[in-house]
C-alpha cells in the first residue's frame, strides 16, 4: 500500500483516483473547484464552476476504450449516470463493446461521487503550489510530496499530476532545480464554436455515433449527443478564419447549421439551450519526464492531458485520458522498486498507451488544417486509407466491425493493418481510386459569408 497524492480532479485525476484506491492505495486527491450541485444531470450542467476545465460545456464523445476501462475498474459509475439519463450504445464491434452518450459534466459527476465516497481518498478543495523535494541522487530530483496553498506540506509515496494541458509542471520541476518537460507541440489551428440544443417531447437522435462528422470545404460540423435528450452542434474553422467570431451570435450560427443539409435533421424537433460556446488556442501536446534514456525527475508523473492533450475532433481525450489512468495505476504496485527504473517503467508503458493514438492526430490535424486554410486536398496514404474505410465501411461487414473498433480506440491503426483481409480491401480499394476524396456538404465559401450578412 502506498501514499498517493493526485492533482486534479477531472476525468484522468478522478479515474486515478478511483482505480488506485481499488488497489488498495490511500489517495490524496486535491481540487481547486467546488462539488457539483444538488438537482440532476442539468443543474451539473448549467450550474458547475469548473474553472479548471475551460471545455466543460462543449460536446463530449465517451468511446469505446474509455467505457471498456470503466466497465472493469468502476461499473458502478456506469449505472449511476444510465440511472441520470445516459445513453448507452452497443457498438458494431462483434464484442459487446459500448459507447455512452452523455455531457461531460455529468460524466464527470458520477465519476466525482465514486471517488469522494471509497474510503481510501481523501478529497482536498485546495490547489498545489509547488511540490517537494527530498534530495537529487546524480542530479535527478526526487520528488516526496506537494506544497498546498491551504493545506500546507502533504507527503507522498509518489506525485502524479492530473491537472490538465495548463498543468505548472515546468515551474514546479525548475523551481527544485530540475528540468522542465520535454514538449512536443502541434499548434492545431482550429477554433471551436459550439451550441447545446434539447429535442423537443417525441424527439429523436438522427444518429447514436458520436460525433457524427459533416466536413465543408471551408469548416467541419460535428453533432456530439449526450444524455437526457441533449446535444450539441460543434463547428470548427480555422482560427484565421475572419469569419468564425460571427458564428458566436445565435441567429447567426443556427443560420449556417441550417445550410448544411445533413444537420437539418439534427436541427428539426430540437431547441437551443444558451449561446454558443467558443473554445481557441488548441494543441496537440506530448510532455514527457524522460531525456535521453533517463529521468528528469523521479517520483512525479504525468497523467490525462497533463503528459498529452489531442485537439477534440474525435472525442479521445476523456477515453485517452481513463486508460492512462488504469496505465499509471497499474504501476503503482512496483512503487517498491528504484525510483528511476519506476519512473522509465511508467513512460514506457504512457507510450505504449497515448503515443500512437498522438502521432494520428498530429498527421490529421495537419493536413486537415491545410485543407481548412488553402483548400488543398490531403492526397496522403493515411488520409487516403481513412477514406477508403469510410466508404468501404458503408457495404462491407468486416471492414466496418474492424473501422468501428479502431474509431473507438479498441484496436489500433497498426493492428487495423495487420487484418490481412481488410488490408488487402483497402489497399486495392485505394489502388484503384487514385482520386479519392471525401465528399463535401453545406454551402460554398461564397454562400456562407453571404449567411453571416444576411
Amino acid at each position: 500500500m502506498a501514499d498517493i497524492v493526485v492533482l486534479g480532479a477531472g476525468v484522468a485525476g478522478l479515474g486515478l483516483a478511483a482505480f488506485a484506491a481499488r488497489r488498495g492505495h490511500r489517495v490524496t486527491l486535491v481540487e481547486r473547484d467546488g462539488p457539483p450541485p444538488e438537482g440532476g444531470a442539468h443543474a451539473e450542467v448549467a450550474g458547475w464552476e469548473r474553472r479548471g476545465v475551460p471545455h466543460a460545456r462543449q460536446g463530449h464523445a465517451l468511446l469505446g476504450l474509455g467505457i471498456g476501462v470503466l466497465r472493469e475498474e468502476c461499473p458502478e459509475v456506469l449505472a449511476d449516470l444510465t440511472g441520470r439519463g445516459a445513453v448507452p450504445v452497443t457498438l458494431e464491434t462483434g464484442n459487446g463493446d459500448l459507447g455512452l452518450l452523455c455531457r461531460r459534466l455529468v460524466f464527470e459527476a458520477a465519476l466525482r461521487r465514486r471517488a469522494a465516497a471509497d474510503a481510501a481518498v481523501t478529497l482536498l478543495r485546495d490547489r498545489a503550489t509547488g511540490l517537494l523535494c527530498a534530495g537529487a541522487p546524480d542530479g535527478v530530483p526526487h520528488v516526496d510530496g506537494v506544497r498546498l496553498a491551504e493545506t500546507g506540506e502533504v507527503t507522498a509515496d509518489v506525485v502524479l499530476d492530473a491537472t490538465g494541458r495548463r498543468s505548472a509542471a515546468a515551474a514546479w520541476l525548475t523551481a527544485i532545480g530540475g528540468a522542465p518537460p520535454r514538449e512536443r507541440a502541434q499548434a492545431c489551428g482550429f477554433s471551436y464554436i459550439a451550441q447545446e440544443f434539447a429535442l423537443r417531447e417525441g424527439g429523436r437522435f438522427p444518429s447514436l455515433r458520436a460525433p457524427v462528422v459533416h466536413e465543408l470545404d471551408f469548416a467541419t460540423v460535428l453533432a456530439f449527443p449526450g444524455d437526457n435528450g441533449r446535444f450539441h452542434l460543434s463547428t470548427t474553422v480555422s482560427s484565421h478564419d475572419p469569419a468564425r467570431r460571427r458564428l458566436l451570435d445565435r441567429a447567426v450560427y443556427l443560420r449556417f447549421l441550417a445550410s448544411v443539409a445533413p444537420v437539418r435533421d439534427w436541427l428539426d424537433g430540437a431547441t437551443p439551450v444558451g449561446d454558443p460556446l467558443p473554445m481557441a488556442g488548441l494543441e496537440n501536446r506530448y510532455r514527457s519526464l524522460t531525456a535521453d534514456g533517463a529521468p528528469l525527475v523521479t517520483g512525479y508523473a504525468l497523467v490525462g492531458d497533463a503528459c498529452a492533450q489531442t485537439n477534440p475532433t474525435f472525442g479521445r481525450g476523456v477515453s485517452l485520458g481513463l486508460a492512462h489512468a488504469r496505465t499509471v495505476a497499474d504501476q503503482l504496485g512496483r512503487l517498491g522498486q528504484e525510483p528511476a527504473a519506476w519512473a522509465l517503467e511508467t513512460h514506457a508503458s504512457t507510450d505504449r498507451c497515448l503515443g500512437q493514438w498522438f502521432e494520428q492526430q498530429v498527421a490529421t490535424d495537419a493536413a486537415r488544417l491545410a485543407e481548412l486554410a488553402g483548400g488543398s486536398h490531403d492526397d496522403s496514404l493515411t488520409s487516403r486509407v481513412l477514406t477508403a474505410l469510410a466508404v468501404l465501411r458503408e457495404d462491407d461487414e468486416h471492414v466496418r466491425v474492424a473501422a468501428e473498433r479502431v474509431y473507438h480506440m479498441l484496436l489500433t491503426p497498426a493492428e487495423l493493418m495487420r487484418d490481412r483481409k481488410v488490408a488487402r480491401r483497402v489497399l486495392a480499394f485505394v489502388r484503384e481510386h487514385p482520386d479519392l476524396s471525401r465528399d463535401r456538404v453545406g454551402p460554398s465559401r461564397q454562400d456562407f459569408e453571404r449567411l453571416l450578412t444576411g
